[in-house]
């Protein structure tokens, strides 16, 4: 399933980013499916997230995900945001198209709700409230 042709480029944008297991796991998915490509950790201070953004395209990269500190302020950068991140008020997924145009999701429900499935087959979003607890970012 390699793409020798295609070198492909994509990443995680935030301030700080280094401690993220993101690049690791990504690159890991890359190697097990013979895919030629690196996703990277990338620094981006907030005053340069439009520019890191409007870079994508031109630099080669399919897109990158985003985290603390940016994915509220992204939105006012890319040029479509889908219905689910407009609800959720925050992107976590920016796919770099062909004709350059930004397009933004976000996928943070979607893998909670997967999660709560997979410990809780039976759990059912309209049965009762729920709680989270966490200290963010996680």
């Amino acid at each position: 399933m390699s793409h020798p042709q295609r070198f492909l480029l994509a990443g995680v944008m935030g301030m700080p980013i280094m401690h993220s297991r993101s690049p690791k796991l990504h690159n890991y998915w890359f190697a097990q499916h013979g895919l030629a490509g690196v996703y990277a950790p990338l620094a981006i201070h907030p005053d340069g997230l439009e520019a890191a953004l409007r870079a994508l395209p031109a630099l080669g990269f399919a897109g990158c995900n985003l985290t603390i500190p940016h994915k509220v302020a992204a939105m006012g950068f890319v040029d479509e945001v889908d219905e689910t991140a407009r609800r959720i008020g925050a992107i976590n997924c920016v796919v770099a198209r062909p004709d350059g145009a930004l397009h933004a999701t976000n996928y943070d429900a979607f893998g909670f709700v997967e999660s709560l499935r997979e410990v809780a087959p039976d759990w059912r979003a309209d049965a009762a409230a729920a709680v989270v607890l966490g200290a963010g970012g996680g």
